[in-house]
């Protein structure tokens, strides 16, 4: 019973790692499809008159595509709940509130 579970949890965290780097690599494919778009630097221009033409776009769209997959894919992952989160349904331990100290203090009168 116990692996079972253990086998479906697994199965749904592959799922959410694979889907969220398939959307980071589309948001990236559009942010580099944009970035020659708008021909930033004169990128668009450098890239059409160069002859290694194919690499450089392979290049581009790649980084762009691997940089936001894996921002997404780790935003994703580091935003999943904890164990101690999903146990307890009626909240837990409340976080620090930190408030800022106000000090009287006396004004100097300037040095002459």
């Amino acid at each position: 019973m116990r692996q079972n579970r253990d086998s479906r949890i697994q199965s749904r965290l592959v799922r959410l790692m694979i889907s969220n780097w398939m959307l980071g690599w589309a948001v990236g494919f559009a942010v580099a499809a944009l970035v020659l778009a708008s021909n930033v630097a004169g990128i668009r221009d450098l890239m059409m008159r160069s002859d290694f033409m194919i690499q450089g776009l392979a290049l581009l769209f790649g980084g762009f595509g691997m940089f936001f997959g894996g921002v997404v894919c780790a935003t994703a992952v580091m935003l999943l709940p904890t164990e101690e989160e999903s146990e307890n349904d009626r909240g837990g331990l409340a976080a620090p509130v930190l408030l800022p100290a106000y000090v009287l203090a006396r004004a100097r009168s300037p040095r002459g």
